[in-house]
């Protein structure tokens, strides 16, 4: 059963129950009311007939008077009239009260069941007394109580039709349209739609209600997210782990195989080179022996990069300044790409001068920043721009908290690579960094350069991660602890970055 129901059926049970107490007084009231007007009907009547019934006894005697109260009796249709003794009239007065009133009042009433008697003395010649009873019935006094309660009864159903109509309608618009407005709110809410909705006004309970709902959306809406972020920070960490297992697995794969083929592969040099400086060899030899010769070297390059892969050396670390290591590593690597209108710029924040000292090996960074420059420069083969952003002083990212708790007390440097290429699949996202993945040409690459950028960024205690999409480009942001920190609380703010000044190169 709805509410607003409930309400209206409670509401006309305490009408109902106040219209019969009502009922009930008014028919008390009524009685009362009809037995006073007896009384007085029967006290006048009396008393007129008093003076004429004394008169004619006096004149023309007893039996007279008591004829004239007979005609006054048959002309009353309601009241009796009859001459009696004065004793049967003290007969009815009980108690010393009435017998005083007889005395001085000449004039006694009583009510018995059902009737009205009312005892008027007559004084006659020579000290005679007799009595004037003039008598009335109460059955009438049922009726007409019962006709006022019918009265009362027809406006109190039309009072009660009123206040259930009015109760109804109130308790629908007051209550029942709120409630089911909760109902569905709170419905959504269990359906996960925590979207703020408005909350109208008022300071009644109802209205407590919905903003207590509201409140209770708001945080979980922002519980949703900060589970949201946890389990993002723990999925990027989880795919951290498992990166490192294969690296770990590829790394002692790579160190058996390059030791493998390390020799047969100086041998194949060694005797190309041999035929290419023997007199005997034509033409054809030689230039056969210079394409054996190449590849080989090529061969030998990639064995290089598994073994820095699978045994990385122990960097060297320091302060040194990340600004003047990419702006050397542009001036190295400008020449190197294939299309002279690639270009490069370099964004720092206005407010620093130079982005803060990093920690680390130098080399090994130059390793990762020239591969970061290399791979946007052949993205863009039309040529293009390369801008390199520098952001200085900010918190960890949330996945590097999950992994390195203690990266939350440090700050950062993050310094993205963005180019204009055509951009890289979402499908190939998670895989840029695993060994031996690659998106170029069968050729251009080994899928090595990523992986061993990865290992030492983490080896740094630092952070890489890729952001593209087909037709927009590729950003590579990589997060370097400074050589300065502070354990200052991480705010939002910390994560935005500071506003730019360019420097171009190319």
């Amino acid at each position: 059963m709805r509410i607003a129901l409930k309400l209206t059926l409670a509401l006309v049970a305490v009408i109902v129950a106040l219209l019969a107490a009502e009922a009930s007084l008014r028919g008390l009231r009524e009685a009362a009311v009809y037995e006073q007007d007896i009384r007085r009907e029967q006290r006048v009547l009396g008393r007129a007939l008093e003076g004429s019934a004394e008169l004619v006894w006096s004149e023309a005697g007893l039996d007279r008077a008591a004829d004239l109260l007979t005609r006054a009796s048959d002309r009353q249709h309601e009241v009796a009239v009859r001459l009696a003794e004065e004793d049967e009239a003290l007969d009815h007065a009980k108690d010393p009260e009435a017998r005083q009133l007889w005395a001085t009042d000449g004039a006694i009433q009583v009510s018995e069941p059902g009737m009205l008697r009312t005892f008027l003395r007559l004084d006659g010649p020579d000290g005679a007394r007799r009595a004037i009873e003039l008598s009335t019935s109460l059955r009438g006094e049922g009726a007409h109580v019962r006709d006022a309660l019918t009265d009362f009864a027809w406006i109190a159903l039309a009072l009660l039709l009123a206040a259930s109509i009015a109760a109804l309608w109130l308790g629908r618009r007051l209550v029942g349209h709120r409630v089911d407005r909760l109902v569905t709110r709170a419905r959504a809410i269990g359906r996960g739609d925590f979207r703020e909705v408005p909350i109208a006004g008022g300071h009644d309970e109802l209205s407590q209600l919905e903003g207590a709902l509201e409140e209770m959306a708001g945080a979980l809406a922002g519980t949703r997210r900060a589970l949201d972020e946890e389990t993002q920070a723990r999925l990027a960490a989880t795919t951290h782990l498992r990166r490192s297992d294969r690296l770990a697995t590829v790394g002692t794969l790579a160190a058996g195989l390059a030791h493998e083929l390390g020799t047969p592969l100086h041998v194949i040099n060694g005797r190309a080179r041999l035929l290419t400086r023997t007199a005997q060899s034509s033409a054809e030899v030689r230039a056969n022996a210079d394409a054996i010769i190449d590849q080989a070297t090529r061969v030998t390059r990639i064995i290089e990069q598994l073994l820095d892969f699978a045994r990385p050396r122990a960097p060297v670390r320091r302060p040194f300044d990340v600004d003047e290591l990419l702006r050397g590593d542009i001036e190295l690597i400008a020449p190197l790409f294939r299309n002279p209108s690639v270009r490069t710029t370099i964004l720092r924040p206005e407010r620093a001068s130079k982005p803060p000292h990093l920690f680390g090996d130098p080399d090994q960074i130059r390793q990762v920043f020239t591969n970061l420059l290399l791979n946007a420069g052949q993205a863009m083969p039309k040529g293009g721009l390369i801008t390199i952003e520098l952001s200085s002083n900010l918190a960890a990212p949330p996945e590097l908290v999950s992994v390195s708790p203690e990266a939350a007390t440090q700050r950062f440097t993050r310094i993205a690579f963005r180019d204009e290429g055509e951009g890289i699949d979402r499908e190939a996202l998670p895989r840029l960094f695993d060994p031996f993945f690659t998106t170029k040409e069968i050729g251009e690459g080994s899928g090595l350069g990523l992986a061993v950028a990865h290992g030492i960024i983490s080896d740094h205690g630092g952070w890489i991660v890729a952001e593209s999409g087909p037709g927009r480009g590729s950003t590579f942001l990589v997060w370097l602890p400074e050589v300065f920190h502070r354990d200052d609380t991480v705010t939002a703010a910390d994560r935005e970055p500071q506003p730019q000044s360019a420097e171009r190169h190319g």
